[in-house]
């Protein structure tokens, strides 16, 4: 049916540019009439098919945009979550030797606290040694000079 009247549109239209003033009857002028409202229908869906269409390719290259930022996104987070794992596992591996060192410091400082000890403990047990072998000496001197001055 549409066929038929797109035929007779084209037939109108081809009737009225080869200039033919034949007054129309009152039947054809509304098969005219009802032609052109047709063909302005048409148009004005070819319109809105073509805006349909633009508004559809916008919103796919939005969606491909959106898909790109996404991916570049993902990428950055993985990225950045390897970079944080190796990051915390440096600083694990720091605090481990941090608290080794503690650890040897603690030992050294054991070991110097104890060889102190024991260097203090043979230092007064050489000053009392010293003391007494010098209290000795002073009382043998003692009786030495009494010995000499006591006739």
């Amino acid at each position: 049916n549409s066929g038929s009247w797109r035929v007779t549109s084209q037939a109108v239209v081809a009737m009225a540019k080869k200039g033919k003033k034949k007054a129309l009857d009152p039947e054809a002028a509304a098969r005219q009439a009802a032609a052109e409202a047709e063909e302005k229908k048409r148009i004005e869906m070819i319109k809105e098919a073509m805006r349909l269409r633009a508004n559809c390719e916008r919103e796919e290259n939005h969606f491909h945009q959106f898909l790109m930022e996404r991916e570049k996104i993902n990428y950055f987070w993985i990225v950045e979550k390897k970079t944080l794992t190796e990051k915390q596992a440096d600083l694990r591996n720091k605090q481990r030797e941090l608290q080794d060192l503690e650890e040897r410091q603690q030992i050294e400082l054991k070991m110097f606290q104890q060889r102190l000890k024991h260097l203090r403990y043979h230092q007064q047990d050489e000053v009392v040694e010293l003391k007494t072998d010098a209290e000795l000496g002073l009382k043998l001197q003692e009786d030495h000079h009494r010995i000499a001055v006591s006739p």
